[in-house]
């Protein structure tokens, strides 16, 4: 497995791997990535910002994608029901998916893990956020000690949570 920053020549099979993981979640019911976000212009932004991040197999297959940003996320300074658990910089997990004939092997575990150790080199934690419906996420998400520190707004309501890396 390999966890590396996404280049130009894999935004288009990224692109096809979110719609995918956009349409698997509203088959499932879940309002979340369905109204055209993230898309092919967020993975671009993402690479442009040399944020995105894929895991591959050794073939060079890409099985996962997410964005590892240390910017900040805006809508984090309006947490409510609850408090984060520390203050300073952070790291942030957003637009995680796994390509459609790889969802249950266990990828985006090591994804998140890959992203962590990264991150432990730079912050003292890492943040995410879900839509409340995305059950699966949340039970990754709490698999991987995270803890569910209130609520934020991104386009609707989304459970967040911190994991202290240090």
């Amino acid at each position: 497995m390999i966890f590396r920053e996404a280049k130009i020549e894999d935004i288009d099979t990224i692109a096809e791997i979110i719609a995918a993981a956009s349409s698997r979640l509203g088959a499932a019911g879940v309002d979340q990535w369905q109204r055209g976000y993230p898309n092919r212009g967020s993975v671009e932004r993402d690479v442009e910002a040399s944020v995105g991040r894929v895991l591959t197999l050794d073939s060079g297959e890409i099985v996962a994608y997410g964005a590892l940003i240390y910017s900040g996320e805006k809508a984090y300074e309006e947490l409510t029901g609850g408090e984060w658990l520390r203050e300073g910089e952070y790291a942030v997990i957003h637009r995680l998916c796994v390509a459609s004939k790889y969802v249950g092997c266990g990828y985006s575990r090591y994804f998140m893990y890959q992203a962590e150790v990264q991150a432990a080199e730079q912050v003292a934690s890492m943040r995410i956020d879900t839509h409340p419906e995305n059950k699966i996420m949340q039970s990754l998400i709490a698999s991987l000690g995270y803890t569910y520190c209130g609520d934020v707004v991104i386009e609707s309501r989304r459970l967040a949570y911190e994991k202290l890396l240090k």
